[in-house]
């Protein structure tokens, strides 16, 4: 870390005796530390000044620290909005260690009550949230993930099988959005759609839940989706995300 901190906006390049001499570390040690650092991408070597500069690890690391500080703020209004708009229970998730992260909610006004509170970890395969989020991970990656934590027959509509569960994923990867039916709680449907930041990553999934009777009125599904999507391309363009 006191290697690392050498570098600013006025030094963002130096030699290993710059940084042996601001850290007071001894030579071997700083070139060991030094290398460690090049090989796992936090520092960069130019091959021909053999000067060093922070490398491309710290800006992917950067970008997770941006997004994760600016989507409560960035989903803020599109959430409540959404809510007025629909009356719905609007929902914020994201991927953390693998699981479904809850990281903002909105209640609805109606008699559905969503348990998935704010902070709450559920199996990244749970609700619509997650299979939006489990959508757009590398194949082996979500493989994985199921291998670990196995599908769950939360409802008698739940898909448990693996390939019919791959089909899904696929599925709502190429629509964009997914509609769930009583897949999580029975008589409840969820719409959900993936949130993407500057960097194009799928890096929250928002969704609402509303009653199944609802979600069969005419052209009311269609509403509702319509709705949810604008809303997760408001928030996708106030983190960056340019479509184009």
């Amino acid at each position: 870390m006191d290697i690392l901190d050498c570098f600013s906006f006025q030094d963002r390049e130096l030699h290993l005796s710059d940084m042996v001499r601001k850290t007071g570390l001894n030579k071997t040690t700083a070139k060991r530390l030094v290398s460690n650092l090049t090989d796992r991408g936090f520092l960069h070597q130019d091959p021909v000044t053999k000067q060093y500069q922070l490398g491309m690890k710290l800006f992917e690391l950067g970008g997770i620290v941006f997004s994760s500080f600016s989507l409560r703020q960035a989903a803020a209004y599109p959430m409540s909005r959404l809510q007025n708009e629909t009356g719905a229970t609007v929902l914020l998730g994201i991927m953390m260690d693998q699981e479904l992260v809850y990281v903002d909610k909105r209640e609805g006004k109606g008699m559905i009550r969503i348990t998935s509170d704010i902070g709450w970890r559920r199996p990244l395969h749970y609700g619509m949230l997650g299979m939006v989020l489990m959508a757009y991970l590398d194949p082996r990656e979500a493989r994985g993930i199921l291998k670990k934590s196995p599908l769950e027959a939360h409802t008698p509509f739940s898909i448990t099988d693996e390939d019919a569960f791959s089909l899904r994923l696929e599925s709502i990867r190429n629509q964009g959005y997914v509609v769930e039916h009583q897949e999580a709680v029975e008589g409840v449907v969820g719409i959900a759609a993936p949130i993407k930041d500057y960097s194009r990553k799928v890096v929250a999934a928002l969704g609402i839940a509303v009653t199944l009777a609802r979600s069969q009125a005419p052209r009311e599904l269609d509403h509702l989706l319509d709705r949810v999507k604008k809303a997760c391309e408001e928030i996708s363009s106030d983190l960056g995300y340019l479509k184009i």
